[in-house]
């Protein structure tokens, strides 16, 4: 419990440092600025084999690189004379994610229905997308999704802010579940509804956690999202990128700057 109450104050800490840090930001927001200008983080796939690589497995890393080239995942090669058979295996900041033995499932590491549809709304020019993890048990979830519903609604930048939802048990989302999970070291032994801010280039933010999903915290990430940016947080980005397909070229210009064109009022002092 100590974990989620923890949880519950992130969110707070991060827009306390961007205010703190107003008077060396520039005009554009933490949200479009990361689109813009941020380097995603790479995740590592490694071949593990024990044997000198054959014409088809070279052939086969080949292909991968090729269908890899709009991704933030590097492939390496590794020979180990300890392995029974080869296998693939996921790695993000030295974390183990997942091991493929499969062929055909390394082929859809980088895509997904629901990464594709938030890869859009982002690049679409949207703040950000409110990603729902579901604990499986359905009254904390729908407990959770009507808090989530009515802040956004009742947000000045609730037209620009996506919600989707993700169910621990649909498989064509396991990897981006795992990747969510692994944000930070415990989360996979938490059962509990997550509520995940996904911005820029695919970037997650640490999750607001059960209780912690509230107004007042929602709200608190808007205000991030949505404060100037400034050199400090730009050299300790908060979240952690998550692996997708996307070159993030040439995306439509912000829908915030709009708001705060027409609402002036709304701006952060």
């Amino acid at each position: 419990m100590k974990r989620i109450n923890f949880k519950i104050v992130i969110v707070g800490v991060l827009i306390s440092f961007a205010f703190a840090t107003k008077s060396f930001a520039c005009t554009t927001k933490v949200s479009e600025w990361v689109l813009l200008n941020s380097v995603s983080e790479k995740h590592l796939l490694v071949y593990f084999h024990k044997n000198k690589l054959t014409e088809n497995e070279n052939q086969q890393n080949k292909e991968l690189e090729n269908r890899f080239k709009n991704t933030n995942l590097i492939l390496k090669t590794m020979q180990s004379d300890e392995l029974e058979k080869p296998y693939y295996g996921l790695y993000f900041n030295n974390r183990l994610i997942l091991e493929f033995t499969d062929n055909r499932a390394i082929e859809k590491i980088v895509t997904s229905p629901l990464r594709e549809k938030i890869i859009s709304d982002l690049t679409n020019g949207r703040l950000c997308v409110m990603l729902y993890m579901k604990s499986g048990n359905s009254d904390k979830d729908e407990k959770g999704l009507e808090i989530i519903n009515k802040t956004i609604k009742n947000s000045p930048f609730g037209n620009i802010i996506s919600i989707v939802e993700l169910d621990r048990n649909n498989a064509d989302e396991s990897l981006l579940k795992t990747m969510l999970l692994n944000v930070e070291n415990d989360l996979d032994e938490i059962q509990e509804p997550m509520l995940y801010g996904i911005f820029g280039r695919f970037r997650a933010l640490e999750p607001l956690l059960a209780k912690g999903i509230s107004e007042e915290n929602i709200n608190l990430m808007i205000d991030f999202l949505t404060a100037d940016c400034s050199c400090l947080i730009k050299d300790n980005l908060p979240g952690s990128s998550i692996l997708c397909n996307s070159n993030w070229e040439n995306p439509q210009p912000a829908l915030v700057n709009t708001i705060f064109d027409a609402n002036p009022e709304l701006m952060h002092n």
